[in-house]
């Protein structure tokens, strides 16, 4: 139970992460390696000057940078839950389940929850099939 407690926190704190990147990319940076260095002086020039390579920094720091939360097919997953949710979740579970025709109709009927739906299932472990 602690090792998914563990993952749901840093799973988390990676989407609290992403979205702090796109709206302030300094701060997400400094959350990220809570000292004043070069890199965070960096984003806040790079924001300052141009905002979208700000962001882009802010997102490197954070998955490439020092702790290295997410690796690459990560990120992927995350872009593909927002983009079209069942394919998120295809990738993560590498193959069809309930859980992809549940979202297909969630696709259909609401967007946000989709996503919502296709997230907490590639990262936090939710699925379909223990309820049927």
């Amino acid at each position: 139970q602690g090792r998914w407690d563990s993952m749901a926190r840093s799973t988390l704190m990676t989407v609290l992460l992403v979205i702090l990147s796109i709206l302030l990319p300094p701060l997400a940076v400094f959350v990220d390696e809570p000292k004043v260095n070069d890199e965070f002086f960096i984003s806040i020039l790079l924001t300052i000057f141009f905002w979208l390579p700000g962001i882009i920094h802010a997102f490197w720091v954070i998955f490439f940078g020092g702790k290295g939360q997410l690796k690459v097919m990560d990120i992927l997953i995350l872009v593909c839950c927002f983009l079209l949710p069942p394919l998120g979740i295809f990738f993560k579970q590498q193959r069809i389940t309930v859980d992809i025709l549940v979202a297909i109709i969630l696709c259909f009927l609401f967007w946000f929850p989709a996503v919502i739906f296709a997230i907490a299932v590639a990262f936090f472990g939710v699925t379909c099939a223990k309820a049927i």
